[in-house]
């Protein structure tokens, strides 16, 4: 038995649908393998297959085409006899906001069983019982009641045998080139590319006709299988053309519309009721039922070109999907909301850009200064939830007045969707009153930093006269500004809110006229580039693209370093539908300033050519990804390298541990302005440890260098300390000074290891060196007695032994040459043989005496001399010793 409940437990959960459209729904159980003319005849007839599993599927088709295929079916298996059942019950249609889809049934339907067929069988809810007969050829008769199905009066299907039935399914494919057939440059570039597309249409033997004055090609489909075949062919040769070097390749708009009435005529493009100029370029245009049907080859994307709600018959875009295996391939998913892109019939607001106000009703000029943490707080925001905050914004403003409920939704600032609302109004700053306050108190002659310092207000009558037009109060504002003219006739201020005066008063020829005396009278470029900022962009707003992208270069040039009016040139071409020569500039400035890449999916300006733009970012998001993927990593091993480097008390740990974990946080934000800063910051970082330890290595090396000599120091003080045994501990710690400076001296100081090795040991040996200083005073002090007292003996000995040679001499010669001598107390004592010895002795005590005083004095004399003298030469006895340990 086959149960409808397990289709329906395939299908995705829409908790949001951004469309529900009633239909058909075909219940198609089979035994063994089903017949390959199933699938085809239903899809030719415009039918989805939303769910299959095992031997039974559930289709969904939103005409009574569905009739059709199924009475061709019934007819065919007359003739070709196959196990299948088919069920036809209403069924309603969901999608999601990202277009992924699923059906709901009644309460009734979703828990039927049915056992495996044996013929061909169609079974119909008696709720299509009208509509079936409303097809020629069919009719229904009574089923009765049927095991496993639903309780209701079921019938079933009776077509005529003499019918063919037909799809009614057909289609005009519409192609037309870009830019006006009169000038010389789409001439020329639509003829080299119509060549090609003629050359395939005459390939596949399509027939074609030619629109010579509006370039327009145009040609049936006669089925789904050739849409499908077309769409395929002419993407392929536009991708193709795009990228080979040799090959010709002009931007043109595509559409498949339902010939329905229409006939295939020379006027065809202008019966269809589509607005060319706002397609997106070089994508199939066809409405959502089709391209639910195409979506196995393609992907779709939403177009929308009204306000109302979204249907089946709302139109969408194309893009090829890529063959597995190859290159990958994605889109950014951000739609924006139907409010914003939704247009009433006017032109642009002059203000935002936006097409469902005026530019005297825009919100932005409820918001007094301009906020560029807009963006920076934007950029904290997750990528993924940007489509929920327009939903909920889209979902807010659908309830109420547009001006009145963006303003409401502003106020709040406590939500992504008041943020992303805000954004959308910062766009186009530069030319909001806001911005003009500025412009007026600004002393600045260039654009960065310009608005840091502001003069005070200035002048009469300026302030009151933009005061009262912000509120609305034109005739007030118009007598302010009469008076302030008439007192200052060469300013520049009352010819530029003359500007905006006129501009809201509709008259845009008389604005133009005012912003460019007002351009002639600017005393800086930075006013100068201000005002010609305003008159390109009232020639934007018009239509004027040409002239529009040439003013904004002459703003680029007063104005280098702004980049707003590189970002206009681009907005300029994408709303001329050239996406593909706006994208490199917009890369640029992406490269330049990321929040940019922000500023391109928020901006409802670039509606035209999102479905290309978003599909060229989804490529830089993708590789933004991938490098943030590794550096998520780097950051982790840099913040390992840090804790092996360095220890906590060094005063660069907490520093560097600040920036990692604020690193850390980029990496955690999928944005791209926070991938940009990871990657730039951990590029920044890197270099930043490299230089920290480049300065680290640099400083243990000339602090090791001081210790070395310090060391050098101790030994050669403690080098004559004449009792070794007891600088046992002395040598212990001296020698591991040595040892550790001999280390840090072979080691690779840049490995993390080595590194905090040697900032350790570098703290380490200058305490040692501290201690050893401190012991080498009480060896100094012995050292230095040692060495006195054995210069004091040395000398002592010296005279002494001179003293005594002479006393032995002079003794015996002075008895000897004085015994004639009679009298004299002294010599009779010395001649006294009794008292010689006592003289003597007593001599030898006099004389040792004075030899001690003497080699006292000598050697207090010469001791620093001869200290020295010993120092250098046990310094030159130990230098070559002393080098090889070091």
């Amino acid at each position: 038995m086959q149960n409808i409940s397990k289709l329906l437990e395939t299908l995705p959960v829409i908790s949001q649908s951004r469309l529900v459209a009633s239909g058909f729904g075909i219940w198609v159980v089979w035994k063994g393998d089903l017949h390959g003319v199933v699938d085809n005849t239903l899809q030719e007839f415009g039918a989805l297959c939303v769910a299959r599993e095992g031997e039974q599927a559930l289709w969904y088709c939103n005409t009574v085409e569905v009739f059709r295929a199924i009475a061709r079916l019934q007819v065919w298996a007359r003739v070709n006899p196959m196990p299948v059942f088919c069920q036809l019950v209403p069924l309603t249609f969901l999608a999601g906001y990202n277009l992924e889809f699923s059906v709901s049934l009644s309460v009734e339907l979703d828990r039927q069983r049915v056992a495996p067929p044996n013929d061909f069988e169609v079974v119909v809810h008696p709720g299509l019982k009208e509509r079936i007969q409303s097809v020629a050829g069919l009719s229904t008769e009574p089923a009765g009641s049927m095991d496993g199905l639903a309780n209701v009066k079921w019938l079933r299907l009776v077509a005529d045998q003499g019918l063919d039935y037909e799809s009614m399914l057909r289609w005009y494919f519409i192609i037309k080139p870009l830019g006006r057939m009169s000038d010389k440059e789409s001439i020329v570039g639509w003829r080299d590319f119509s060549t090609d597309i003629i050359e395939l249409l005459q390939r596949l033997g399509l027939k074609y006709i030619s629109d010579v004055k509006e370039g327009a090609l145009f040609l049936p489909l006669d089925n789904f299988r050739l849409l499908k075949s077309f769409c395929t062919e002419i993407v392929n040769l536009i991708r193709c053309n795009k990228e080979a070097s040799d090959k010709k390749y002009w931007p043109v708009v595509m559409a498949a519309v339902p010939q329905g009435d229409l006939h295939f005529t020379a006027d065809l493009p202008r019966k269809v009721g589509l607005d060319w100029n706002r397609l997106t370029p070089d994508y199939p245009h066809v409405r959502f039922m089709d391209g639910f049907l195409l979506s196995p080859w393609f992907r779709m994307n939403e177009a929308r070109y009204g306000a109302g709600p979204v249907s089946l018959d709302s139109w969408c875009t194309l893009s090829l999907r890529d063959a597995e295996g190859s290159r990958g391939y994605g889109t950014m998913q951000v739609p924006l909301p139907n409010a914003l892109v939704a247009s009433d019939g006017g032109g642009e607001c002059f203000y935002c850009g936006l097409k469902n106000h005026e530019a005297s009703q825009c919100p932005s000029r409820k918001i007094v200064t301009p906020q560029p943490q807009v963006w920076r707080l934007l950029a904290k925001a997750d990528f993924n939830d940007f489509s929920d905050g327009f939903a909920s914004l889209d979902t807010d403003l659908s309830k109420e007045d547009f001006v009145s409920g963006i303003l409401k939704v502003m106020e709040s600032r406590d939500d992504l969707e008041s943020l992303l609302a805000r954004a959308v109004f910062e766009i186009n700053v530069p030319v909001q009153l806001r911005t003009l306050k500025l412009v007026w108190r600004c002393r600045s002659k260039e654009w960065d930093g310009a608005f840091k310092q502001l003069a005070p207000q200035e002048g009469d009558y300026i302030w009151e006269a933009l005061d009262c037009l912000e509120k609305g109060d034109m005739d007030n504002s118009e007598r302010f500004l009469k008076d302030a003219q008439i007192k200052y006739p060469r300013s520049y201020q009352p010819q530029s809110l003359w500007g905006y005066w006129y501009l809201e008063r509709g008259d845009t020829t008389q604005a133009m006229f005012h912003w460019q005396e007002a351009e002639r009278m600017s005393y800086t470029p930075l006013q100068q580039g201000c005002m010609a900022f305003l008159q390109a962009r009232l020639m934007e707003v018009e239509g004027d693209y040409k002239n529009a992208i040439n003013t904004y270069k002459r703003v680029n040039t007063l104005a280098p370093s702004w980049l707003q009016p590189v970002y206009r040139q681009a907005v300029c071409m994408v709303k001329m539908g050239f996406t593909g020569q706006a994208m490199d500039t917009l890369f640029d400035l992406v490269d330049r300033d990321p929040n940019y890449f922000n500023r391109i999916l928020v901006d409802p300006e670039l509606d035209r050519g999102r479905v290309q733009l978003l599909s060229a970012m989804w490529e830089k998001w993708n590789e933004a990804e991938k490098s943030v993927e590794t550096t998520r990593k780097q950051v982790e091993d840099l913040t390992d390298d840090i804790s092996r480097r360095f220890d906590e008390t060094h005063p660069y740990f907490e520093a560097a541990n600040e920036e990692l974990d604020r690193l850390r946080g980029f990496g955690q934000t999928n944005n791209y302005v926070a991938y940009h800063q990871l990657l730039q910051g951990t590029d920044k970082f890197r270099a930043g440890l490299d230089d920290e330890v480049r300065r680290e290595v640099k400083r243990i090396n000339a602090n090791i260098g001081h210790l070395t000599e310090r060391v050098r120091g101790i030994q050669r003080e403690a080098a004559w300390f004449p009792f070794p045994k007891l600088l046992r501990e002395f040598n212990k710690e001296f020698n591991h000074c040595v040892d550790k400076i001999n280390w840090i001296r072979t080691q690779r100081l840049q490995e993390a290891d080595n590194f905090r090795k040697s900032l350790r040991f570098s703290d380490e040996i200058e305490e040692h060196i501290d201690s050893l200083q401190g012991r080498l005073v009480t060896l100094r002090i012995i050292r230095d007695a040692t060495l006195f007292i054995l210069m004091l003996g040395r000398s002592f000995i010296w005279l002494e032994l001179i003293g005594l040679g002479i006393l032995l001499v002079a003794l015996p010669s002075l008895i000897y040459f004085t015994q004639g001598v009679e009298g004299n107390i002294i010599l009779d004592t010395i001649k006294d043989p009794s008292q010689r010895w006592e003289i003597s002795k007593g001599l030898v005590i006099i004389l040792s005496i004075l030899c001690v005083a003497a080699a006292a004095i000598k050697s207090a004399l010469t001791f620093d001399k001869r200290k020295r003298e010993l120092f250098d030469q046990i310094d030159k006895e130990i230098r070559g010793s002393t080098s090889k340990r070091y």
